[in-house]
C-alpha cells in the first residue's frame, strides 16, 4: 500500500517513530501495569513525564531561567481570554497587531474583557504583506502588544520579531514553535497549543517571564490565574496526561533529528520547493508577497471550482491528504510541519506539476 502523507493544519501529522513508541508503551507504561492513558496525574510516573517535558523544552528552545514553563488546558484559544483577565482592566489596555484570522480573533476575544486597540497591520492588494512597523499605530503606554507570528489561514508570517516600543511582547506561536530557533528573551509571554508541532490536541504550552506575574489582576478565577500554575507546577487540576506524554516523545524525536537549526533548514528547503511550483504555475495562485510568505502553512487558489474538486479528489487517490483549505478561505492549504517526510513534499510537488500539465492538454 502506498504511504499516506497528511498535510492537515492541525491536529497535524505525528512523526512515525513517536507513533511507534506510543503503540509500544500504550498497554503497559514502563512496567507500571497501567496504560499511559490511565496514569494518575499526581503519580511519580507522571511527574517524571512532566519534568522531562519541561527539561526538553528548556534544552531545545534554550529557555532562560527567568521564564516559567506551564502546561494548561484549552489550547491556544484559552489564552485569548486569560491574557486580558490577568493583565488588563482598571485603566490598563493592550495593542493587538492584526495580520490575519487568529490575531484578529484574539483581539476580538480580549475586547470582551477590557480595552484593546486593534492595530491593522495586514496590507491587502494584489498581494498580501505586513505593513512596515513605522506605520503601525501602536501606543507605548499599552500594557502589552500581542501578535501571531505565523497566520495559518492566510499563510503570512513575520520575517522577524516586531520592533515595537512596548516592553511586554506577547506572541501566539502555535504553528511555528519548534520549527526554528527562538530568542525567548525578546518576549514576555509565548503560548502555543500542541496539535501542530508539539503533539496532540488538548494542551497549551505557556512560557512566561516570572516578573510579569507581579502585574496579575486581583482576583482572577483559579483556573485562569498564571500565578497559580507557576506555584503548583501546572497541576492546578487534572492535567491532560497523555498529551504531555506525547509532547515529551516529540521533543525526544526533535533532538534525535538534530534540533531546531536542522529542522529549520529542512523547513526552508521544503517550502522553497513548493513555492517554486506555485511561482511557475498558471493554475495555482499564492497571493502572499515573497518577503512575508509562511514556510509552514502555504495556501493557494485554484479559481475554477470543478478543477479544485478534481485536484483534491486526485490528490487523495495519490494518498495526499488534508489539503482542503480552511472553511473561511477555501482553496488548497499545505501545512509543512516537522513530521512531514521529505518524500511527502516530493510526491505532492510532482503531483501538482503533473496535474497542471494534464489540464493543459485537455
Amino acid at each position: 500500500m502506498q504511504e499516506v502523507f497528511y498535510f492537515g493544519s492541525g491536529p497535524a501529522a505525528l512523526p512515525r517513530p513517536v507513533l511507534e513508541k506510543i503503540r509500544h508503551e500504550l498497554l503497559d507504561y514502563r512496567g507500571t501495569g497501567l496504560s499511559v492513558l490511565e496514569l494518575p496525574h499526581r503519580s511519580d510516573a507522571f511527574f517524571e513525564i512532566r519534568d522531562q517535558a519541561v527539561r526538553g523544552l528548556r534544552d531545545l528552545l534554550q529557555i532562560p531561567e527567568e521564564f516559567a514553563v506551564l502546561f494548561m488546558h484549552g489550547g491556544a484559544t484559552s489564552q485569548f481570554s486569560m491574557l486580558p483577565m490577568n493583565f488588563l482592566g482598571s485603566g490598563r489596555f493592550a495593542d493587538y497587531l492584526c495580520t490575519g484570522f487568529w490575531s484578529s480573533r484574539a483581539c476580538a476575544e480580549a475586547a470582551r474583557f477590557a480595552e484593546v486597540r486593534k492595530v491593522q497591520a495586514l496590507c491587502k492588494g494584489e498581494s498580501l504583506s505586513i505593513a512596515p512597523h513605522e506605520e503601525w499605530d501602536v501606543d507605548p503606554q499599552a500594557t502589552y502588544l500581542h501578535f501571531c507570528d505565523n497566520e495559518t489561514i492566510q499563510g503570512i508570517a513575520f520575517p522577524g520579531v516586531p520592533q515595537v516600543p512596548q516592553e511586554v511582547l506577547v506572541c501566539d506561536m502555535t504553528s511555528s514553535l519548534l520549527m526554528h530557533p527562538v530568542e525567548i528573551s525578546k518576549f514576555s509571554l509565548i503560548y502555543a497549543s500542541t496539535q501542530k508541532n508539539l503533539g496532540i490536541a488538548g494542551l497549551c504550552l505557556v512560557m512566561i517571564r516570572k516578573d510579569l506575574l507581579e502585574q496579575v489582576n486581583e482576583p482572577v478565577p483559579r483556573l485562569y490565574d498564571y500565578r497559580r500554575y507557576v506555584r503548583e507546577d501546572s497541576v492546578v487540576n487534572t492535567l491532560p496526561v497523555f498529551a504531555i506524554y506525547v509532547l515529551r516523545e516529540v521533543l525526544d524525536w526533535v533532538r534525535t533529528e538534530g534540533g531546531l537549526p536542522v529542522l529549520h533548514q529542512r523547513s526552508l528547503a521544503r517550502s522553497a520547493q513548493l513555492y517554486r511550483v506555485l511561482d511557475e504555475s498558471r493554475l495555482y495562485e499564492n497571493r502572499v508577497a515573497p518577503g512575508f510568505r509562511s514556510s509552514i502553512n502555504i495556501p493557494f487558489a485554484i479559481h475554477d471550482a470543478g478543477t479544485l474538486e478534481d485536484f483534491l479528489r486526485q490528490a487523495e487517490q495519490r494518498q495526499l491528504l488534508g489539503l482542503q483549505g480552511h472553511r473561511s478561505a477555501g482553496g488548497v492549504r499545505v501545512s509543512l510541519y516537522n513530521a512531514i517526510p521529505d518524500a511527502g513534499v516530493d510526491r505532492l510537488t510532482e503531483f501538482m506539476s503533473e496535474f497542471e500539465a494534464r489540464r493543459q492538454h485537455t
